[in-house]
C-alpha cells in the first residue's frame, strides 16, 4: 500500500538523517513516488510526521491496535505483572527503532512548536489509556507512577547511543539490558507488595 511505503519511508528518512534534515522530497524519494502524492494523503510535513506516530510507526504500542489487544479486568498482581512486561516492551523496542530516537531527540528541541506539542499530547493519551486498563491500585496515582518510568526508559535509551555505560552497567551488551529488564520486574513487584499493604491498611 502507497501510503504505508512512504511512511516506512519515512522512518528510513528519520533514522539515516535525523529529524531536522528529513523532509519530503527526501521521503518521495525513499518511497519512490512522487511528492505531490504525499501532499494528497497527508496535507504535507506536519501531517506526515502525525501519521507515523498515529499509525504506530513510532513505536507498534501507540495504536488502537495494540489497545484492543489489551485485556480488560485483570486482577491486581496480573496487572502489574502486565504492567512490567509493557514497559521491558516499550524500552526493547524503543531501542531498536533509531527513527523513533530521532524523533524524540527533535520533540525536545522543539517542545514549544505546535506540533511537537500535539505528538507528545498524542502519547500522553496513549499512556493514560495503558494506565487506565493496566496500572493496579488507581487510587495511588498510577500515572505519575507511569510518567517516572517511560521517562527514565527514555533517558537510559537515548543516553545508550552515547555512552557505553550508566554506573556499571554495561549498555553495548545483551547482559547489561538483561539487568535493566530485572530492575523493571523488581520495581513493579516490590512496588505492588508495597501498594497491598497500604491499601490493606487503609480499609
Amino acid at each position: 500500500m502507497t501510503m504505508e511505503r512512504i511512511l516506512r519511508a519515512m522512518g528510513e528518512v528519520m533514522a539515516e538523517r535525523g529529524t531536522e534534515k528529513a523532509g519530503i522530497n527526501a521521503v518521495a524519494d525513499r518511497a519512490g513516488v512522487n511528492k505531490v502524492l504525499i501532499y494528497r494523503y497527508f496535507g504535507g510535513w506536519n501531517g506526515l510526521l502525525e501519521a507515523y506516530v498515529h499509525r504506530g510507526f513510532f513505536l507498534s504500542m501507540f495504536n488502537e491496535k495494540f489497545m484492543d489487544s489489551v485485556p480488560d479486568n485483570l486482577a491486581p498482581d496480573a496487572r502489574s505483572k502486565a504492567w512490567s512486561e509493557y514497559t521491558i516492551q516499550f524500552m526493547r523496542e524503543f531501542r531498536t527503532r533509531k527513527s523513533s530516537q530521532e524523533l524524540i531527540r527533535w520533540e525536545m528541541s522543539n517542545g514549544e512548536t505546535e506540533l511537537a506539542r500535539r505528538l507528545a499530547d498524542f502519547r500522553d493519551q496513549s499512556y493514560k489509556s495503558m494506565v487506565a486498563k493496566l496500572a493496579p491500585y488507581s487510587d495511588f496515582d498510577p500515572l505519575a507512577i507511569t510518567s517516572l518510568m517511560v521517562a527514565a526508559v527514555t533517558n537510559i535509551v537515548l543516553t545508550s547511543t552515547q555512552r557505553d555505560h550508566i554506573g556499571d552497567i554495561d549498555l553495548r551488551s545483551d547482559s547489561g539490558w538483561e539487568r535493566l529488564e530485572t530492575a523493571i520486574r523488581r520495581i513493579y513487584s516490590s512496588l505492588n507488595i508495597a501498594l497491598e499493604r497500604e491499601q490493606s491498611k487503609a480499609k
